[in-house]
């Protein structure tokens, strides 16, 4: 597997990198307080930069991209406390730092936003936040046609014990991090790492549709960076990642029984260093982990998934790197 490298153009450390739908254009977001778009060029086989913009007010921390039935938008959070919405106008000039305009600004968080993701598709444009107040929010864009105008439909704080309105922890605090389920043929759920907890939880509605802490996913010994649901390509089940403080990336295994789902650990994966982030690939089969030691690990399925789990396939790291050592 080949490395591209190009000069990312920030001036500062790079928080996130995301891309679009279709894989031929990625957003990239840094301490500059700089969102850069990026799209591959056909001819030259390079990543070229369509525009760069000024987009917070301190380090942004988080980008994503909607779903392209929505039109071109990007989603950003920052340390200043706000999420941003930004719509592409393809009238305007490449690189005149004007392609990209801020819809809309939700300034709820009492505390820094540390993670946004759009919800599937066919939820409708919706939203959702987790900042370092410890409260999940979700916002939907009722009129997508109007992305000025979004709604705040609810406020979980994520440290409520499942039965009860009381807090389970004095003051949220720690690292946040949160992942739509993806699955179409059940009502939306998110699981949601919890910052001093070690652990994360599956939210989901109640009886009543308010969100709800239900299973949780335990054994980490300290905090989770990231947490990714899989897509779920036919299987009767589901699988959630998460990556961790103390090197581990864990994935859970969730099968359906009448009163939510049963919990279990399939691997218990050794990254060798502190591990920030973890994604799936289209199919769910493939994870990627991405940790300190600026290597990106890839993690296969076996045949027999529910004995041997997931195993190491191979090592992606620059030319100043030696991946023939595949640790597991």
């Amino acid at each position: 597997m080949s490395v591209q490298h190009f000069d990312s153009l920030h001036d500062d450390l790079i928080h996130d990198v995301a891309y679009d739908f279709y894989g031929k254009r990625l957003v990239t977001c840094s301490s500059d307080q700089k969102l850069k778009v990026w799209e591959m060029s056909p001819d030259t086989n390079n990543w070229e930069q369509i525009d760069s913009w000024k987009a917070h007010e301190c380090s942004v921390l988080k980008v994503v991209w909607a779903h392209p039935e929505f039109g071109q938008v990007i989603a950003s959070c920052s340390f200043d406390r706000s999420i941003r919405i930004w719509e592409e106008q393809e009238h305007e000039p490449k690189n005149s730092g004007k392609r990209w305009f801020e819809k809309a600004r939700l300034v709820d968080s009492r505390g820094s936003v540390q993670d946004v993701e759009f919800a599937p598709n066919f939820w409708g444009l919706r939203l959702a936040s987790i900042a370092a107040d410890g409260v999940l929010r979700i916002y939907e864009a009722l009129e997508v046609s109007n992305l000025a105008h979004w709604t705040l439909m609810d406020e979980v704080n994520v440290h409520l014990s499942r039965n009860s309105n009381t807090t389970t922890l004095k003051e949220a605090e720690g690292n946040y991090c949160l992942s739509w389920c993806p699955s179409r043929y059940q009502s939306p759920m998110i699981v949601i790492g919890c910052g001093k907890e070690n652990n994360a939880k599956i939210f989901r509605y109640d009886q009543h549709n308010k969100w709800r802490p239900c299973e949780v996913l335990d054994g980490h010994q300290d905090l989770i960076h990231d947490v990714a649901w899989a897509p779920n390509m036919g299987r009767s089940y589901h699988l959630i990642a998460t990556a961790s403080k103390d090197h581990r990336v864990r994935i859970y295994k969730l099968l359906d029984n009448k009163d939510g789902f049963a919990i279990e650990l399939i691997s218990d994966l050794n990254h060798n260093t502190e591990v920030w982030k973890v994604k799936w690939n289209v199919t769910g089969t493939i994870l990627s982990s991405a940790g300190d030691d600026g290597k990106v690990r890839l993690w296969k399925a076996s045949n027999k998934i529910e004995s041997e789990g997931f195993k190491c396939m191979g090592i992606v790291c620059n030319d100043r790197q030696s991946s023939d050592t595949m640790e597991t």
